[in-house]
């Protein structure tokens, strides 16, 4: 059966690509017609992956195609795309995670944190944002974190404790403990490259105009205004929006019965204990010895493929992975080509040089900012990266950012930027549909929280990158 043709969402993006493609005689004149018209198919797809007429697979695909058939790019050009890294990293992350969740390894750690610290609500609390740490080193997906691992834990223990949205006493302790959630995770997003796919979609597209961050610089950056935001976003919210439960002595006995019935670690945990803390030693100090961080996550792949803790048929049953491997290689594909054929270097250079003479930190935290609260408009992180980062990122370099930090500040923002709306990402949907939270006070506390996020990474963030030298 076919699917339902929606011709109204192809007319902005089809609309504006060949105004574009028409406007190309009087286009600026240190453009050749090659950009320009690559310019055009680029924004037609950034815009279509907006409106999405299909999804952002099957469009950058089509985009792809008519890029090949008007003679911008040759196919081996094409398939040689589909090689990128960065791509493929993200890819095998997602592999990754299907071992933390199949191996029941997630739950275990999840269960003896709330064993050891859940005594009070806070310290709950606590507890929980502990556990979002240590699975967003190896699990790039909040989607997964959230709805394979943490919502259940957390709705199973808040209904354990007479939290229950169906009775009318999800302010007793669900509430908290789900929106601390949402923002906890958001903060272990962007602690972390592998925290979030968007976060080496962001650095994929900053690699194409030659700008290259380790996992190790993003995790110097990070893990100071990430460990403040560990221990302030909690404590805040409990004071603005506290649980009326404050104390939990049933969560110990609670999280050790699911221990006992979990019974002792089987071999599949602990190989898959193994092989990521292996991983985390190799992205750490992996580069002194020649191997990157998307060689990594194949070695870890293959560990787990080898000693059967994942098998071909959960490899194939990854579509996100998939879906996100061809439309990051299509559009950082286009992007390269952009930079090569001089469109983002003219870019670059003539915005930047609207914003000449302002102070770079000034400019920097302006487009941080701005970029943060566009995110009102978007419903995905992925969408707001493709459509914005490249541009933000080459405006910021034209007027004086260094390259380094332009990249990194608006990579980390686009998951900060989560702390908007109850659109903004799958966790969002998932947890602003629960019950737990209503949308006045999704909306409400999104904003005080994101407020306080932009305290910590944008203005105690500049601080320790001068600390760590990194400008």
């Amino acid at each position: 059966m076919l699917d339902k043709f929606e011709w109204k969402k192809w007319l902005l993006p089809v609309g504006i690509g060949l105004i574009l493609w028409l406007v190309t005689p009087i286009r600026p004149t240190a453009i050749n017609i090659t950009a320009w018209h690559l310019f055009a198919i680029f924004i037609a797809t950034i815009v279509a992956c907006v409106t999405k007429p299909l999804p952002m697979m099957a469009t950058t695909i089509i985009a792809v195609v008519i890029a090949t058939l008007t003679g911008i790019f040759k196919m081996d050009e094409v398939t040689a795309g589909f090689g990128n890294s960065t791509a493929w990293m993200v890819a095998m992350c997602m592999f990754m995670a299907a071992g933390f969740i199949k191996s029941g390894l997630g739950k275990r750690i999840a269960y003896f944190f709330v064993k050891t610290f859940g005594k009070r609500t806070l310290g709950l609390a606590y507890a929980l944002s502990l556990v979002e740490t240590v699975l967003a080193i190896g699990i790039p997906s909040n989607n997964a974190r959230v709805n394979g691992i943490m919502y259940p834990i957390i709705d199973n223990l808040s209904k354990e404790m007479g939290s229950d949205p169906k009775k009318g006493t999800e302010r007793d302790m669900g509430s908290f403990l789900v929106f601390n959630e949402y923002e906890v995770n958001i903060v272990t997003s962007t602690m972390f490259l592998t925290g979030l796919a968007g976060n080496m979609v962001a650095l994929g597209i900053a690699k194409t105009q030659n700008i290259s961050i380790s996992w190790m610089q993003w995790f110097l950056a990070a893990i100071v205004p990430g460990l403040i935001s560990l221990l302030v976003v909690p404590f805040i919210l409990y004071k603005i929006y506290p649980p009326k439960i404050k104390e939990t002595p049933n969560a110990h006995d609670w999280a050790d019965d699911k221990l006992k019935k979990l019974g002792k670690m089987t071999a599949a945990e602990k190989i898959m204990g193994i092989v990521f803390l292996l991983s985390v030693i190799l992205w750490l100090v992996g580069p002194e010895f020649g191997i990157d961080a998307t060689q990594v996550s194949f070695i870890a792949v293959a560990l787990l493929l080898i000693c059967g803790v994942i098998n071909v048929k959960d490899i194939l049953g990854q579509s996100f992975a998939w879906n996100i491997l061809t439309w990051l290689s299509i559009i950082m594909l286009m992007s390269q080509k952009l930079m090569t054929l001089g469109f983002f270097p003219w870019f670059s250079k003539t915005l930047g040089s609207a914003l000449h003479g302002m102070n770079w930190v000034l400019v920097l935290v302006i487009l941080y900012l701005a970029y943060f609260y566009l995110h009102y408009l978007f419903p995905s992180v992925s969408t707001q990266i493709s459509a914005l980062y490249a541009g933000f990122l080459s405006i910021a370099i034209g007027a004086g950012v260094p390259p380094v930090m332009a990249a990194l500040m608006l990579a980390l923002d686009g998951s900060l930027y989560l702390s908007t709306s109850s659109y903004s990402a799958g966790p969002a949907a998932l947890l602003s549909s629960t019950g737990y939270v209503s949308n006045k006070d999704w909306w409400k506390l999104s904003a005080i929280i994101g407020v306080v996020l932009n305290v910590i990474w944008l203005g105690g963030g500049l601080v320790w990158t001068k600390v760590i030298g990194m400008w």
